[in-house]
């Protein structure tokens, strides 16, 4: 059945008629001699999805519509429904529900619109409209199921709601009960709960007044699960993100948020899901009016989204065997939606995507990487596949046959990168190509010939083309390249149309037309720039602000436009592994802190003033390190701008007199020293690394006297006297590969210690101050050692943790240089980050988070699991004081306290 049948299932459409429907005499019989029979087949023609559970909550229902129909208002029983099923089998159908439920619904499509009332049919009160129906029994039902939730002092208890509720509660609300649909979208408990894959439609059309609940919901939707109380957590902390204050919630989150701030992100959602770099997206419509989305990547996959919720479409279309760089999708004849992925294995692939089910053999020809792939119909409704590649050639194809149609296009000299088809004034299909060689061609794909001579004028290799038609006809090609610009053509006279658009700092990759709100005709790009952006090509000039989202470059830009309410959307697609979609013209951008950082977050770092407040150190690929009031959770300075490149590590820790002091390292290879009460630099920047700084640690190893430890990606360990400035000893040739983590601690007998882990897989350990090796602790990781963290027990001992490119962590007792248990195994990708914290009772806790998108807390006592918090974005870097959690990733920065 594929995606598509549970689509409609979740939609509420009942299956296909089936044999054997009851006539309307029939149905007048039994509303008149068995009308609990009647009202509960009632009850089930109004039902959402997969139908109402039994007994109860579907006899309820039945109860509350009886009186709407004329019927006598006598209690429907859980007795009833066994009667009902007894008598009424033929026409209900039974399926299991969660939690070992029965859940029943109606066998046919007339059957269930009879009963309704959209069609004349037995028990249809005389003179009433459909609409002034739907609402009256929507509003019925809306009631009915807010009564069934449990109340608390705090509110109703959505986490005890039934499933259907839950699931179905914000659908009927809609339908007819708009204003509870406004309580429920700002009561972020009912949020929490919900489920997400059929609320999220439901506040696509939301009242306006809960906009900014609805741009939360949105953010957090790819991190919602079955835990609401996850959830409330969740919600709340992207609400923070967003500027404004969570509403009213009956859920306990696990976390409180005390402070988030997220470098400024446009789009409406980001689908995570391939493992590798996305390479492009393509928009396409099903023969039943569904917009869809197509996505491809270095993972070997394709990819089918919903765009409007962000929802993966069935499992990933697996085949070939290498990078796949293009999709495309195209109409059949038949009305059938197909789509074509070409990719490093030579290969041409034609899929049915709404199955999943590959369509033919693979088209082969081209000798080397298929680059792109096209769709195209011609003036008499024949579907057509185009590609492109390294061998310098394109290939027309004809997807139901597999057969090509015509010769290879030859006269590119090197790779083509893209093809494109557009139809021109006359009807004519064509087909435009551009390559390496930095020309765009033009050909005629039936008949295999140029259309005009080659369209020069970049100056570097053109990686893109698109035709566009405005609404008044004017016929135009854009390319895009190399030399960061994207040129208008006027593609029948084989001239530039205005001057070259500029803005993009870096190599564009990717440029498509759409139509815009007021029905102009727009042009979108991407680039190495990591932004998207928007053109009038008629004009020559920016639409409006470019859309920034993305954290690497943005490969590939496709438009798509939703049928059922003609709103704009955009994807893109990037290395950073994401795919975006925006909604470029409804509410503007989103509105987020102008703190925040502008790019990832590689280091953060808490410390304390001398009156006990809690101070918060942030920094990354921005080159700025920020200070934050962590209670308050507002900035608690402006930025420490010293560092020329990304920073990579932060450290507090005290000086001579007890005073706070802040470092910070980075790519630029120096180490800094910062007052952090007056945010002012102490002294020049501590030099002599040859490489990155990565690591930093302060410790006191005699006499109370302060130390700074640095290690870099060079392979050595610094010591710094931080209040001269000055080495403290020689450089420690530290690890083969570089050092990556560094931790300081005090063991038996107040004798310091230092750790360290890098490149070659190990953790060593030195005395610090002397730089005396004391040894390695081994079993060692089977990867890179990229964190570091000491902790004592409640007993006395000294533990460190190490987190490494294995996916593992490992505890390690320092009494003994053992492992102390197993490794810890739970990440799906590398540990960048490990700190201790505190759990609500004061056991001490292990946080690590990692590439799996997930923060994970485990109980070092005996190696569990205790919680899995999903983030939106890789996590790179952790800090923990108490209770309370620093989290730094490629969106921004979020401090929480677990709960």
């Amino acid at each position: 059945m594929g995606w598509l049948g549970a689509l409609r299932r979740r939609d509420g459409k009942a299956p296909p008629d089936a044999a054997g429907d009851p006539t309307d005499a029939e149905l007048t019989r039994l509303a008149a001699q068995q009308p609990a029979t009647y009202v509960l087949l009632v009850a089930l023609a109004w039902a959402q999805g997969e139908g109402l559970p039994g007994p109860g909550l579907w006899a309820r229902l039945a109860q509350v519509l009886g009186p709407e129909y004329g019927l006598p208002g006598n209690p429907v029983t859980t007795a009833d429904v066994a009667t009902a099923l007894r008598t009424a089998r033929a026409w209900v159908a039974e399926t299991d529900g969660p939690r070992g439920s029965r859940v029943y619904r109606l066998r046919s499509n007339s059957l269930a619109a009879r009963l309704r009332g959209e069609q004349a049919g037995a028990g249809e009160p005389a003179g009433t409209g459909w609409s002034l129906r739907q609402a009256r029994m929507e509003q019925a039902i809306t009631a009915a199921l807010v009564a069934t939730v449990p109340a608390t002092a705090s509110g109703p208890d959505w986490a005890s709601a039934q499933p259907y509720v839950r699931a179905h509660l914000a659908e009927h609300a809609l339908a007819g009960a708009r204003s509870t649909l406004a309580g429920l979208v700002h009561d972020m408990g009912f949020l929490a709960a919900a489920d997400r894959h059929t609320l999220i439609p439901v506040l696509g059309a939301a009242v306006p007044t809960e906009r900014d609940t609805v741009r939360a919901y949105r953010r957090a939707w790819p991190l919602l699960g079955e835990d609401p109380h996850a959830n409330s957590a969740y919600l709340a902390e992207a609400s923070r993100v967003l500027g404004h204050q969570p509403g009213s919630t009956g859920v306990e989150p696990r976390y409180r948020t005390h402070l988030a701030a997220a470098r400024r992100d446009d789009s409406l959602l980001a689908l995570a899901g391939h493992t590798k770099a996305v390479e492009e997206a393509a928009f396409g419509v099903t023969a039943e009016g569904r917009l869809l989305l197509a996505s491809c990547g270095g993972d070997h996959t394709v990819r089918i989204w919903d765009p409007l919720t962000g929802e993966a479409l069935g499992a990933p279309l697996t085949g070939h065997t290498d990078e796949v760089w293009s999709v495309a999708l195209g109409t059949a004849p038949d009305g059938r939606l197909l789509l074509a992925s070409g990719s490093v294995d030579e290969t041409v692939r034609v899929w049915d995507p709404v199955t999943g089910e590959p369509v033919g053999v693979p088209l082969t020809g081209h000798r080397g990487i298929v680059w792109s792939v096209a769709a195209g119909t011609t003036h008499e409704g024949r579907l057509l596949f185009a590609s492109s590649g390294d061998d310098g050639t394109v290939r027309v194809w004809d997807p139901l046959t597999g057969a090509p149609v015509g010769a290879p296009l030859t006269g590119h000299v090197g790779v083509v990168d893209e093809v494109a088809f557009g139809r021109a004034p006359d009807g004519r299909l064509l087909l435009a190509s551009c390559g390496r060689d930095e020309t765009v061609r033009v050909w005629d794909p039936l008949a295999g010939t140029p259309v005009g001579a080659p369209l020069t004028g970049h100056s570097g290799a053109v990686y893109s083309v698109a035709f566009g038609t405005s609404a008044y006809g004017t016929f135009l090609l854009a390319s895009a390249g190399m030399d960061t610009t994207v040129r208008i053509w006027n593609p029948l006279a084989g001239v530039a149309s205005g001057e070259p658009l500029t803005g993009h700092t870096r190599s564009v990759y990717s440029v498509a037309f759409g139509t815009g709100p007021d029905g102009a005709l727009l042009l979108v790009s991407a680039s190495d720039d990591a932004l998207v952006r928007i053109w009038d090509p008629l004009q020559g000039t920016p639409v409006r602000e470019p859309l920034a989202g993305h954290t690497a470059r943005v490969w590939a830009v496709a438009v798509g436009t939703n049928a059922e309410d003609g709103r704009l959307l955009l994807a893109s697609t990037s290395a950073d592994k994401t795919v975006r979609v925006w909604e470029p013209f409804t509410g503007g951008p989103w509105p987020t802190p102008a703190a925040g950082h502008t790019w990832l977050v590689d280091a953060v770092a808490f410390g304390t003033t001398p009156d006990n407040r809690l101070l918060f150190a942030s920094g990354g690929g921005d080159t700025m390190v920020r200070l934050w009031d962590a209670a308050v959770g507002f900035p608690a300075s402006d930025p420490l701008n010293g560092h020329t490149d990304a920073v990579r590590a932060l450290a507090f820790g005290a000086g001579a007199a007890g005073e706070p002091l802040l470092a910070s390292g980075g790519d630029d290879m120096t180490v800094r020293l910062w007052d952090p009460l007056s945010a002012q630099p102490l002294r020049f920047p501590l030099t002599g690394h040859r490489a990155r700084v990565t690591a930093l640690a302060f410790g006191s190893p005699q006499a109370h006297r302060p130390l700074l430890v640095s290690g870099s990606e060079d392979g050595t360990l610094r010591q710094w006297d931080p209040e001269t400035g000055a080495p403290a000893g020689y450089p420690l040739q530290a690890h083969a590969g570089g050092v990556d983590a560094v931790a300081f601690a005090l063991a038996s007998g107040g004798w310091p210690l230092l750790a360290s882990g890098g490149g070659d897989q190990t953790v060593r350990l030195w005395e610090a101050g002397t730089g005396r090796p004391v040894g390695a602790l081994r079993p060692a990781h089977h990867g890179r050692v990229r964190a570091l963290a000491f902790a004592r027990t409640a007993d006395g001992r000294l533990l460190l943790a190490s987190g490494a490119d294995d996916q593992t962590i490992r505890l390690w007792d320092l009494a003994t240089g053992a492992s102390a248990g197993e490794p810890l195994i739970g990440h799906t990708s590398w540990v960048a980050a490990v700190t201790f914290c505190a759990g609500p009772d004061g056991r001490l806790l292990l946080a690590s988070g990692g590439g799996d998108r997930t923060v994970r807390i485990w109980d070092p006592a005996d190696g569990t699991c205790r919680l899995t918090l999903r983030r939106l974005h890789p996590v790179r870097a952790l800090a923990g004081t108490g209770r309370t959690l620093a989290v730094g990733d490629d969106d921004g920065v979020s401090v929480i306290e677990l709960a």
